[in-house]
């Protein structure tokens, strides 16, 4: 046996324990008191017993097991003939607790555990959170003061991935800005996370000022990010080089030393804010990289930067990258590229800067301000395409300084799709990342929003 995939695990950093129980199992037949969602730990035994015949089972004088302890996990530090580690008690008969595995040697006594609370860390303890994992578990991270560097090494599985989700005061409270958990490493060397395996999905998480990335990711890895952000690292804020697959939704990549979010072997960002990097906010290579409602501003090099690779871009921002050299766009020459209903504006350089531009589609965009010019090459073979339906209009940011994109009425409902095909259904899509409000009882586009924060 293992610890149960259904086991759900609890961290808070400040008031955690780095020994304690740390989680509890809800599934298991008839569950007891869940002593993870607790500060201490329930109780600290010495005196722990393991069976003289089944090593799964334990007992102890100085406190009893009981009924309520059923499903809780108790963390086993030491003891002559005792394996450490964290097990799960599954069941317990009069004062007999049976755990999911043996424990160690039949008949060994004088165990050291902790039963219960909540765990201070993912890297702490005789034996550590991030080692304990299984494919299929869920640990929740509390809002609380947090420094450690974080190396999630055990696998998910497709169906079973390992799920972290921050939150502030309750469970499933989706924390935004300030309220989610952060990681602050202090200027401390190395990165904030690793990830390494396959599928992980990490929510309402933030992570900053580590000595080189904030997340970084290994080959193999399939993750999934749901409003976290990465700021002021040393490196690069997410780094996916190694990953091929990662998605990111309602993300924020800002002020890191490097690029924001560095994505080589491709990746679907939505809603995501990369901004105020040293580097470019994104860069991506070779494979597909799928870019939905972004914004991409005032980074020191491109918007987005990327090799000859695949790009999908839709409804994006891309303003103010304003490096001498920099580009609102970036690219060598696109194997292939879809780049619709965005924003070009102010930057350093062009708007868009390809080598060959002959192998796109690019059209319901807008281009203003640009230093030089918005579009490079401008004509001629392999030119940026100048679309049929794009636009050169001021986008009317609401304050474009203090971060609000909304656009005004200029390229209000000129984006793509308008007409459908077969005439019967016609949309009204604003041009850019964010869509305008109207004013009550306006038009059809979709309600303002601001992304990341």
């Amino acid at each position: 046996m293992a610890l149960p995939a259904t086991l759900v695990w609890e961290i808070r950093p400040t008031n955690g324990t780095a020994n304690a129980g740390g989680g509890f199992d809800p599934s298991v037949a008839s569950p007891g008191t869940d002593f993870s969602q607790q500060n201490a730990v329930q109780q600290a035994y010495t005196d722990l017993i393991i069976d003289a015949v089944t090593n799964t089972n334990i007992t102890s004088v100085a406190r009893a097991f009981s009924s309520v302890d059923v499903g809780n996990g108790i963390s086993i530090t030491g003891g002559t003939g005792f394996t450490t580690g964290i097990y799960n008690i599954r069941s317990v008969t009069g004062v007999i607790a049976t755990v999911d595995r043996a424990v160690g040697t039949t008949g060994s006594t004088g165990g050291t555990g902790d039963l219960g609370g909540a765990r201070s860390g993912f890297s702490v303890g005789t034996t550590t959170l991030q080692a304990s994992l299984v494919a299929g578990q869920k640990a929740w991270v509390k809002n609380e003061a947090w420094n450690e560097y974080v190396n999630l090494t055990v696998a998910g599985a497709t169906g079973s991935p390992i799920t972290i989700e921050g939150y502030n005061t309750a469970r499933g409270d989706n924390p935004t800005g300030a309220n989610r958990p952060l990681n602050n490493r202090a200027a401390a060397a190395g990165n904030a996370l690793d990830l390494q395996g396959t599928h992980h999905i990490l929510k309402h998480l933030r992570f900053s000022n580590a000595g080189t990335d904030g997340v970084k990711t290994t080959a193999g890895s399939v993750s999934l990010f749901v409003n976290c952000q990465s700021a002021s690292n040393g490196g690069v804020g997410f780094n996916f080089t190694n990953n091929p697959q990662a998605w990111l939704v309602n993300c924020e990549a800002n002020n890191n030393t490097s690029t924001g979010i560095a994505c080589t072997n491709g990746a679907t960002l939505v809603g995501c804010y990369a901004h105020d990097n040293t580097g470019a906010g994104i860069s991506s290579g070779t494979t597909l990289i799928d870019l939905n409602s972004c914004i991409l501003e005032a980074n020191a090099s491109h918007g987005h930067t990327m090799g000859a690779g695949y790009v999908l871009m839709n409804a994006c921002t891309l303003d103010g990258n304003t490096g001498a050299s920099a580009d609102g766009y970036n690219a060598s020459t696109p194997i292939r590229a879809i780049i619709m209903n965005t924003i070009f504006s102010n930057n350093g350089r062009y708007g868009a800067n390809v080598t060959d531009g002959d192998n796109l589609w690019a059209d319901y965009n807008d281009f203003s301000g640009n230093a030089t010019a918005a579009r490079n090459p401008a004509s001629g073979a392999g030119a940026f395409p100048t679309g049929a339906n794009d636009q050169a209009l001021d986008p009317q940011f609401t304050d474009r300084a203090a971060g609000d994109f909304s656009i005004g009425t200029n390229l209000k409902a000129l984006g793509f799709p308008g007409l459908f095909p077969g005439g019967l259904s016609t949309g009204y899509l604003d041009i850019g990342a964010v869509q305008r409000q109207e004013a009550a009882g306006g038009g059809a586009s979709r309600g303002g929003r601001i992304i990341g924060g």
